[in-house]
């Protein structure tokens, strides 16, 4: 059985292609030969970045942009 990178060499992909070029590349191929929707590094890196700024905190200092007065 073939590896995937020597499939890709042997349909003439160039080895400087674009990453998402290949991960869009396997992922049909995936899809065609099983039915099977699976989801690339990219978009689980994406997913993790945005989760991770989902995440964040934030702070409402107002409509002046000052922190509240304390108060006591």
């Amino acid at each position: 059985m073939k590896k995937v990178g020597d499939l890709m060499k042997d349909m003439g992909f160039r080895e400087d292609a674009p990453q998402s070029l290949k991960e869009a590349f396997i992922k049909n191929l995936i899809k065609a030969a099983t039915g099977a929707e699976v989801q690339t590094p990219s978009e689980k890196n994406a997913e993790r970045t945005k989760k991770w700024m989902d995440a964040q905190l934030s702070f409402d200092f107002g409509p002046d942009g000052k922190p509240p007065k304390k108060v006591g």
